[in-house]
């Protein structure tokens, strides 16, 4: 029996029906740009390559050291302790046979792997192996969306400045899960329009959305004064991340050198942005822990696809964007919206 070949209408036509046929060409035109890969990124990224988005991934960190603590069902164990023994090198010289492989990165160990996902993106998915330092502040708009992870302040701030710049308005979400704890911080752009969902195939005039802040404005923001509607203070999440951010700048840095633990530098950092009530209910021994090894797989999971949900609602124009903070708690499985304002 001759088995016809699937077109991109047979694959997607669950998609087709949910978001319409316009909607799901926006889809496989697009391109998402993944920066160091996390639990969560690579949930966004699975979620969104099975759905027909072109994944690019940029990370140069070593594999498999930079993943070893991750949980992600790309990489197995197995794999990665392979990738840890050196080569055989039967019948070389003596100092040859010590010789390890020289390691490869993440974003090339992890390509086939998303190829393989979805075998109608073939040849459409691609790696960006420079550093992150060493791409011009062009090369991020050329992309529809840029999911990162592992950011510290000063490089998401680049990025959101390099978007405003062009003016192209596109999706740029920094989002980490920690312990228990997941939060994401997005700026869709300030000429994204999108559309509110009235009811079945019912959708609202084109709109801005308001209040608008950029992801520079956001980071700006000191956390001490912020405050909504429902918290008198600012929420503990969203300050365990930007406190994640800064101390993964102060690493990157080449200052921690084993002389300064992450409990001093998170006592001196709640100290000097007046967040010291805030960090009262901080547990420093959980949160040195998470600090090395901050993920969890359903945490991961669960958050993932709420933001890739996102990335579509982006994406297509369709559904009233998350403005502009998510806050996940995996103890409770729920995950808000909270507006930070400059």
């Amino acid at each position: 029996m001759v088995q016809r070949a699937h077109s991109h209408d047979d694959v997607y036509d669950r998609q087709i029906r949910l978001w319409g046929a316009d909607a799901q060409k926006r889809m496989m035109s697009a391109r998402v740009l993944y920066i160091n890969l996390t639990g969560v990124t690579c949930e966004i990224m699975k979620n969104l390559v099975l759905a027909g988005i072109a994944a690019v991934v940029c990370d140069d960190r070593p594999y498999p050291e930079a993943v070893r603590e991750m949980p992600c069902f790309f990489f197995h164990a197995e794999e990665m302790e392979k990738a840890m023994l050196p080569e055989s090198n039967e019948g070389a010289e003596p100092d040859a046979k010590k010789a390890k492989r020289v390691p490869a990165s993440v974003a090339s160990v992890i390509q086939p792997k998303v190829d393989e996902l979805n075998p109608l993106l073939s040849g459409r998915n691609s790696i960006e192996e420079r550093a992150l330092a060493s791409l011009s502040d062009d090369y991020f708009s050329q992309f529809d969306a840029i999911v990162a992870s592992r950011l510290t302040v000063p490089e998401a701030k680049r990025i959101s400045s390099s978007l405003q710049k062009a003016d192209v308005g596109k999706l740029f979400i920094v989002t980490d899960t920690f312990g228990f704890d997941g939060c994401a911080q997005l700026d869709f752009g300030n000429s994204h329009t999108y559309r509110r969902e009235l009811g079945k195939d019912k959708f609202s005039d084109l709109l801005n959305i308001e209040p608008y802040i950029s992801m520079v404005d956001m980071l700006d923001v000191p956390l001490a004064g912020v405050k909504s509607r429902w918290d008198k203070e600012v929420p503990r999440t969203l300050v365990l991340h930007r406190l994640l951010m800064d101390y993964w700048g102060y690493c990157k840095n080449g200052k921690n050198n084993q002389m300064r633990k992450f409990a001093s530098f998170s006592d001196e950092w709640l100290s000097t942005n007046n967040l010291t009530t805030v960090g009262e209910s901080f547990d420093l021994t959980h949160m040195t822990e998470i600090a090395d090894h901050p993920e969890m797989s359903p945490v991961s999971a669960v958050l993932g696809g709420i933001l890739g949900n996102e990335v579509i609602k982006s994406l297509t124009g369709k559904g009233e964007p998350a403005n502009n903070i998510m806050l996940f708690n995996g103890l409770d499985g729920s995950c808000r919206s909270f507006l930070l304002n400059a």
